[in-house]
């Protein structure tokens, strides 16, 4: 008897902690439906580690994309993203890493694309932030 209350214990408490760390997980994860999360390359790189589908948009001009951008890059300019958004990024409930010249840009598209209704948009920062912490 001592044995199966030991089981149904350890069962409870196994499932306790599962539950929890997945609900902390879920709750450090961007949320979806606001209108746009900041994060930091660093904390973006970690959520990229467990996403199943995500997308990099480079919201610099060609010249500077061309010149060099970060792998898999989707490159979609801060003055055309309203037109090209659909068709670069098919997938509205993607998560999409947005970074350009500066945070002012990056922030411009984030919210562009947030208001254009794509519900998992998240502010990177620079391009120059992401090539620091890829050196790292």
């Amino acid at each position: 008897m001592k044995k199966r209350i030991r089981i149904v214990f350890f069962i409870c408490i196994f499932t306790v902690v599962i539950f929890t760390s997945w609900s902390l997980i879920r709750t450090l994860r961007p949320s979806r439906g606001k209108a746009y999360e900041q994060l930091s390359v660093e904390e973006a790189q970690d959520y990229m580690s467990f996403e199943p589908a995500y997308c990099i948009v480079d919201v610099r001009d060609a010249p500077d994309y061309e010149k060099g951008h970060v792998d898999g890059a989707v490159h979609l300019p801060l003055k055309e993203i309203v037109e090209r958004a659909d068709e670069a990024i098919p997938d509205r409930s993607m998560m999409i890493y947005v970074y350009g010249y500066d945070s002012d840009d990056s922030c411009q598209a984030a919210q562009k694309l947030s208001d254009m209704g794509f519900i998992s948009v998240t502010e990177t920062g620079s391009y120059r932030e992401w090539t620091r912490y890829l050196k790292e």
